[in-house]
């Protein structure tokens, strides 16, 4: 195929030599075959091609090159939160039963086309409803879980997806997942009567799961047989907006995300394919890259009910863009590598990482077990170099489809720590490896301070002791300075190892029913190095002279190892 010429590809069709591009629906009646995209806020693209070939592999392209530069975020996190609590407010005035929160991702795109990104989301994240759509001034690489249309004759199906959980998650689909769905099943058999026969509208499956890469969803299926000589035209201004994608009523819920979200979905949360006379298969462009002008975009967003929790959302929000946002690279704005991979955070003091070679060996035994390539020290070294610019700053190395680095300003905070007990975990610690996404971590820290507390201690379900969210402990206990051994879960830390190295401490299983003998405690990080522990759940501890000496002996022995 020649370099750049417009086609289409989806589900083993293939489309080519173009014919036509308009916005003018009633081209469609005229038969042939028609690739479709219709924006969110009702932009219509019909495309029409001459050459329609079926069973086709994608053409083969260049391998993607992942990005390295920032997507900004048209709502940041806080401005999410408001918009969710804004959602919640009208719920609970009557106007709203459920409404889709979204926000759209971007970032610079000075490549030539996303076909090669395409070509890696049909490698590495099946999806269904995969299509991919070039013509002049704009692409678009969707890797979409959800039909919003197949017809075939006068039978129509939709299948709208609510509820997403993580694919490691061990709960099942709870209350407000159904409820959610359920709404939304409720809006398309409201749209289908429109287009569809008296009677004929039906629910043909319910609330099934169905399995995707990295999440699951809750999946059902709507089902009519079309009105007599019902036109193109007719069946898309019924369904349109995708009421899995707006809310429920349909009318309020697009007052409500006109008023919140600051710019238009465009692509995201309209639908992709096809049609071809009575026949037709259209995705909703949700899980869809698209690039306009130099610039990529993606969209994602959640469902809002009133048992939302807009945290919770927030991070739907970022399960439903890590994976693929990972496949074509880039980072978020606040340094972290999408995807999934391994990481090292590391104190710079005046330019210097603090132990960087005892991180690098860390990284470099997890990069060989998990698979992960390490770029050489020299490489990172010259990266840092040309970044290091604040007296003290955190330095975060990221190793997954590639590596990335982040500093940022830091500033220690040296008052004691105040750490909450928190029991019944499957694992006292993060195992082995540091990896990310680190969402669990920061989790379980978001809610502890919330009651108040600095940090946390893990207790596995056989009641041992573990480790916080951020940090390795050592607990003074009968006279002795004990941290809990690797076998419980915690992740070998570089200053818990210099601990151990000087003989100040030794390895020794802990359980919760010994935690009222302990007399002192330190947090280890190599971020904060050490902070002593002022109390533990609701137990006073003392700050002597021994948990001062080690403070000090771990200080400098971070700072003279980090100095050759």
């Amino acid at each position: 195929m020649e370099s750049g010429a417009p086609f289409f590809w989806m589900d083993g069709i293939l489309a080519t030599d173009l014919l036509e591009v308009t916005s003018d629906v009633s081209r469609i009646e005229s038969g042939g075959f028609w690739a479709t995209s219709i924006s969110f806020e009702g932009e219509r693209i019909f495309v029409h091609f001459g050459s329609v070939l079926r069973d086709q592999p994608f053409p083969k392209t260049e391998d993607w090159v992942p990005l390295r530069s920032i997507w900004k975020s048209s709502l940041n996190k806080n401005e999410y939160y408001q918009y969710v609590e804004e959602i919640r407010k009208e719920i609970s005035m009557g106007g709203v039963y459920q409404a889709n929160a979204c926000r759209v991702l971007s970032t610079p795109f000075r490549g030539v086309s996303l076909d090669s990104l395409f070509a890696a989301l049909l490698q590495e994240n099946f999806a269904p409803y995969a299509t991919f759509l070039r013509i002049p001034g704009l692409e678009i690489a969707s890797a979409s879980p959800e039909l919003f249309l197949r017809r075939e004759g006068e039978v129509v199906t939709t299948s709208p997806i609510k509820g997403t959980q993580d694919f490691n998650s061990r709960d099942i689909f709870g209350t407000k997942d159904q409820s959610e769905n359920i709404m939304i099943v409720d809006l398309m058999r409201n749209d289908c009567s429109l287009i569809c026969e008296i009677g004929s509208v039906k629910v043909s499956d319910f609330l099934r799961t169905e399995h995707h890469p990295g999440m699951r969803h809750l999946v059902s299926d709507v089902q009519g047989i079309l009105r007599r000589n019902i036109c193109w035209d007719e069946i898309l201004k019924g369904l349109l907006p995708a009421g899995s994608v707006s809310g429920a009523p349909k009318s309020s819920a697009i007052t409500i995300i006109e008023a919140n979200e600051p710019t238009p979905r465009d692509i995201y949360c309209g639908l992709i394919g096809w049609i071809e006379g009575d026949q037709a298969l259209l995705g909703l462009a949700i899980r869809t890259f698209w690039s306009r002008e130099r610039t990529i975009y993606f969209g994602t967003g959640a469902g809002i009910t009133w048992p939302s929790d807009p945290h919770l959302e927030w991070r739907e929000t970022e399960l439903k863009a890590n994976r693929l946002v990972g496949i074509a690279g880039g980072l978020d704005e606040e340094g972290w590598q999408y995807g999934s991979g391994i990481f090292e955070t590391l104190l710079m003091i005046d330019g210097t990482p603090l132990l960087f070679d005892r991180h690098m060996e860390r990284a470099e035994s997890s990069g060989r077990k998990l698979g992960i390539e390490i770029p050489p020290r020299e490489e990172i070294q010259r990266a840092i170099s040309y970044l290091a610019r604040f007296p003290k700053a955190r330095l975060r190395l990221s190793f997954g489809t590639q590596f990335s680095l982040s500093i940022s300003a830091y500033q220690s905070n040296p008052e004691p720590l105040r750490v909450q007990i928190s029991p019944h975990h499957q694992s006292a610690g993060i195992g082995l490896h540091k990896s990310y996404p680190y969402w669990r971590n920061l989790d379980l820290l978001r809610a502890t301070r919330f009651e108040s507390f600095d940090e946390l201690l893990l207790i596995d379900e056989q009641g041992r002791v573990g480790e916080g969210a951020t940090c390795n402990y050592l607990f003074l206990i009968e006279g002795q300075w004990v941290t809990p051994p690797l076998s419980t879960g915690v992740f070998p830390g570089i200053i818990r190892g210099l601990a151990l190295e000087s003989g100040m401490a030794i390895e020794s299983e802990i359980f919760l029913k010994d935690l009222p003998k302990v007399q002192s405690a330190i947090a280890m990080s190599s971020l904060r190095i050490a902070t002593p522990v002022l109390s533990l759940g609701e137990n006073e501890l003392e700050i002597g002279i021994e948990s001062k000496m080690i403070l000090d002996f771990l200080w400098s022995e971070a700072q003279s190892d980090s100095q050759g």
